[in-house]
C-alpha cells in the first residue's frame, strides 16, 4: 500500500518510473545502434574474406544484433534506471495536488 500524500492526505498516490523510463529508453536505443553496428562490422570483414554466405546473411546478422544489443541495452538501463529512482528522484506522485515527494 502506498503512503498518503504529506500536503493533502489523498490516498491517490503512484509511483514514479521516470528514471526507469528514460534509462530503459536510452538503453535499448544505445544497445541496438551498438548491436547492429559492431555486427555489421563482422559480416563486412568476413565477406571481404571470400564468404558469400556472409554476403547473404549480412542484414539478418545486423538485425539479429540489433535485437540482441537493444535487449542487453534495456535490461542495463533500466537497472541503472531504477538505482537512479531510489537514490535521487521522488518516488510518488500524488494524482489530486501533483505534489512530488
Amino acid at each position: 500500500m502506498l503512503k498518503p500524500c504529506p500536503r493533502c492526505e489523498s490516498q491517490r498516490v503512484v509511483y514514479c518510473n521516470y528514471g526507469k523510463r528514460i534509462g530503459g529508453t536510452v538503453g535499448t536505443v544505445a544497445g541496438a545502434f551498438s548491436g547492429a553496428t559492431t555486427t555489421a562490422s563482422g559480416v563486412a570483414v568476413g565477406a571481404r574474406l571470400g564468404m558469400n554466405a556472409g554476403r547473404v546473411a549480412g542484414p539478418a546478422g545486423a538485425a539479429l544484433g540489433a535485437v540482441t544489443g537493444a535487449l542487453a541495452g534495456c535490461i542495463a538501463g533500466l537497472r541503472l534506471g531504477k538505482l537512479v529512482d531510489e537514490q535521487l528522484l521522488c518516488h510518488f506522485r500524488c494524482l489530486d495536488c501533483r505534489a512530488h515527494f
